[in-house]
């Protein structure tokens, strides 16, 4: 203080003063100017709440379910398409089928972009590696084949003889433990995906690998709007770890899973069935790829193939145990179909429209990425009625109020397949009638995969149980909440019972039996992985 004291006393007052005021100034101005490019470029773009100096709307959105105030905040601004800014950064939110539907498919020929991410993109370094985040170009194009290759609609008919048994082990799982009933269908997408990508099974549950895989889809949450001051502020990525630590926690977890995942595909392309993991590496000789984008194609082929698989078949159960009515009309249909004696099989598909429309309405009931997944951005600036969409700007569909519009879908919280059955209910811009595997050029690579799974998945359920909420202590069916999700990007429902009744003793002793022959049927797909997370640090 004396220091200080001494300086003080050695310059004059009025040129304290001065230097004083220059210093304010210098460091509001560039805040005040920025901040009028913010109120200036707000009149041009979709209405929204007023923005605040630096912060933007970050303290307005909420931290937990913020969708639910986006589809509020178009209804309160009339106007299917809201911006929010995050920090001087605008962010337009689609609240609307039509609206985002001309934009990122009718116009994907520039909407295939991405834009820039501070946590998603810059701090995990995502952007070159990671297909997901990249920018629409060569490398993207060359990504997007390789994974088609992997997961394309003729390459996943190839799947559906392991696919069926992994689903026959988790009929019996479900028959004999049913208390475990979310982490045994954990076990099955992930145990499917990890044939695909590695050519081996996934035997036990709660098995580290398919834990992993779901805890890397947690990442998704940093592309929520509002959620991370960082997006707000890119200045804080570049702060040191001691004063701000969340940026180099982010880059040390995502460079400790590159390594797990390559490891996993170096080790997968020994294995003597062919995999995904064989293609990589020999395509990362002959493209150039290096070992993070190895590593972020087999990340993401299996963290999507078990939670967004995963999370859809626990929402049927739910929705069966709470709309016992469809369940019934379901289980009619197999009964017409395929009888009580045997399974149903691939043979049936086409015969149980009511089971496909189930499927259909699962994904529209409960949309697992309930934010569309990561954002589009334009390459150009562009116009769209009255609005300039300048160039690089982040576009996301708010699928919770897109999926509950009541307009396409009249009582949108009442679980109804009919609406998919004999052609669309009500006009749709697309011909499935929803959006959850996305839009245009970026939609997502696993969706035949996904719907493929989902379908024999149902169909076995409601061919072999009576779906029922489980009972509390006095023996009473416990009343489930349909509203009851977690807040993650990657929505689910939250923990509930329930309770898998064999709908005849002959179908609880077929699905013993085949899954005896099943876990023979899988025997070379066996064997244990000798990477771990800990072998990788």
């Amino acid at each position: 203080m004396a220091f200080l004291a001494d300086i003080q006393a050695s310059i004059p007052a009025s040129k304290l003063w001065t230097i004083l005021a220059f210093s304010f100034t210098a460091t509001l101005l560039p805040l005040l100017v920025d901040y009028f490019r913010v109120l200036r470029a707000r009149q041009k773009l979709p209405p929204g709440p007023f923005p605040l100096p630096v912060f933007g709307n970050f303290f307005a959105i909420p931290k937990s379910k913020p969708w639910i105030t986006f589809e509020y905040w178009a209804t309160y601004y009339d106007s299917p398409l809201i911006t929010i800014w995050q920090g001087h950064r605008p962010t337009i939110l689609c609240n609307d089928a039509w609206s985002i539907s001309e934009l990122l498919d009718k116009r994907a020929n520039i909407y295939s972009s991405r834009p820039q991410m501070i946590c998603m993109g810059d701090v995990i370094e995502a952007t070159e590696n990671n297909q997901v985040c990249q920018v629409y170009g060569d490398k993207w194009r060359l990504h997007r084949r390789i994974m088609h290759t992997a997961v394309g609609s003729q390459a996943v008919r190839n799947y559906r003889k392991f696919q069926c048994d992994e689903l026959k082990v988790l009929t019996r799982d479900l028959l004999e433990k049913p208390d475990d009933f979310v982490m045994s269908i954990e076990r099955y997408s992930c145990s499917v995906v990890s044939i695909i990508g590695w050519g081996r099974r996934i035997s036990q549950i709660n098995d580290h690998v398919a834990q992993i895989a779901l805890t890397i889809m947690e990442g998704v949450d940093l592309i929520i709007p509002g959620l991370f001051i960082m997006e707000a502020i890119p200045l804080l990525s570049k702060f040191p770890s001691w004063l701000y630590p969340l940026p180099s926690r982010l880059n040390r977890g995502a460079r400790q899973l590159q390594k797990f995942f390559y490891n996993l595909s170096k080790e997968g392309s020994q294995a003597e069935k062919d995999n995904f993991s064989k293609l990589m590496i020999k395509q990362q000789l002959s493209n150039g790829m290096n070992d993070q984008e190895v590593a972020a194609l087999t990340a993401n082929l299996i963290g999507g193939g078990v939670d967004t698989t995963s999370s859809s078949m626990i929402s049927f159960i739910l929705a069966m145990c709470v709309f016992q009515d469809k369940q019934k009309l379901a289980q009619e249909e197999i009964d017409r179909v395929v009888g009580t004696e045997r399974s149903p099989d691939w043979s049936h598909e086409d015969s149980l429209p009511y089971v496909k429309a189930i499927v259909t309405e699962v994904l529209r009931w409960r949309t697992v990425t309930i934010l569309g997944g990561i954002p589009h951005a334009p390459t150009q600036d562009d116009v769209y009625g009255s609005y300039l969409i300048p160039k690089g700007t982040p576009i996301m569909g708010n699928v919770w109020a897109i999926h509950r519009h009541p307009r396409e879908f009249p009582e949108p919280d009442n679980f109804r397949p009919e609406r998919f059955l004999n052609g669309l209910e009500r006009p749709y811009p697309n011909k499935q009638g929803h959006n959850a595997f996305g839009w245009g050029r970026r939609q997502c690579s696993g969706q035949p995969l996904a719907e493929q799974g989902l379908f024999m998945s149902f169909a076995r359920l409601l061919w072999a149980f009576e779906m029922k909420p489980g009972l509390d202590k006095d023996g009473k069916a416990i009343k489930l909440d349909i509203f009851a999700y977690s807040r993650s990007e990657n929505m689910r429902p939250e923990p509930f019972q329930a309770r898998f009744v064999p709908r005849t003793g002959r179908i609880a002793e077929v699905l013993r039996q085949e899954a005896e022959q099943a876990q023979q049927d899988l025997l070379p797909y066996g064997g244990e992985t000798k990477v771990s997370l800990s072998s990788t640090a």
